[in-house]
């Protein structure tokens, strides 16, 4: 399963987001952070390449992000849209595969709303 988002780097941190993203040279580079009852704090690194206008994902060891997408500039600064899942260690037995499945329908649920609040830059 994956999210949408949808957001325009312009060198302002991000408001009311949990999101950290920064362009590094040709990467894009990020961190979300998400409070969970049950875990506290998870901290989602991820990494994209910008070849051209693409955004290719690059490997993290999970758990972790898998961002892939598109880059444009524009006046407001670099627009980018992007199609995250999460990718966690596989599980060994059949719980731990159920709780990868709870856990990722969670994260996509936060990334829904975090994609309808990230409609102001970043």
């Amino acid at each position: 399963m994956k999210a949408r988002l949808r957001l325009t780097l312009n060198g302002h941190a991000p408001q009311g987001l949990p999101l950290e993203v920064r362009l590094e040279g040709p990467e894009v580079r990020g961190l979300l952070r998400q409070e969970s009852p049950a875990l506290g704090e998870v901290r989602l690194p991820f990494r994209a390449r910008l070849e051209g206008e693409r955004l290719v994902a690059l490997p993290l060891p999970p758990p972790c992000l898998w961002v892939e997408g598109w880059a444009r500039p524009t006046r407001e600064g670099l627009e980018l849209e992007l199609e995250v899942a999460l990718v966690l260690p596989p599980g060994q037995s059949w719980g731990e595969r159920a709780f990868g499945r709870i856990l990722e329908a969670l994260l996509l649920r936060a990334l829904e709303a975090l994609s309808h609040r990230s409609r102001s830059p970043v």
